[in-house]
C-alpha cells in the first residue's frame, strides 16, 4: 500500500508517534506533529535532540498514526528517514500553522531544526474495528 492509498482521517489525526533506534539498538518513541506532503511524512524536530542524534547514526524509522476517533484503525509507516537542516523553519511553519503554534518559542536561540523526512517503504493499515 501507498501512503496516498491511506484513508485521508487517519492522515489528518493531530498527533504520531515517532520511532527510532538509540545507540544500543533499542526503540525511542516520541509523541509528534507531523505533515504530509508528496507521499511523505514530514516532522520537525529541534537538532539538540536525542532523536535528533538516533537519526544521525541510524536513519531507518517507523511512523503510527491513529485514527483520530478510534485506537483500532492505525496506519504504520516503515521507512527510511532524511535530516534536513531547517534553519528558516521552512516547514517548522507550515507544521506549526496546522497546530496553531511557534516552534521558535519552543528552541533556544542557539538550538536550530531539522525535518525529519520519511519516505515510506512499507505501510501498513490496520483496522480491527468490530
Amino acid at each position: 500500500m501507498r501512503l496516498d492509498e491511506v484513508n485521508p482521517d487517519i492522515l489528518a489525526n493531530g498527533t504520531g508517534v515517532l520511532a527510532t533506534l538509540d545507540a544500543g539498538g533499542r526503540p525511542q518513541l516520541t509523541v509528534v506533529w507531523f505533515i504530509v506532503r508528496d507521499g511523505h511524512v514530514l516532522v520537525s524536530i529541534n537538532a539538540k535532540r536525542q532523536k535528533t542524534r538516533n537519526l544521525q547514526v541510524n536513519r531507518e524509522v517507523s511512523f503510527l498514526i491513529t485514527h483520530p476517533d478510534t485506537d483500532d484503525y492505525f496506519a504504520e509507516i516503515r521507512g527510511t528517514a532524511e535530516l534536513v537542516p531547517d534553519h528558516d523553519y521552512r516547514v517548522a511553519d507550515v507544521i506549526g500553522e496546522k497546530y496553531q503554534a511557534d516552534f521558535r518559542t519552543f528552541d533556544q536561540p542557539d538550538d536550530g531544526r531539522f525535518i525529519v523526512d520519511i519516505t515510506p517503504a512499507k505501510v501498513l493499515v490496520t483496522d480491527v474495528r468490530g
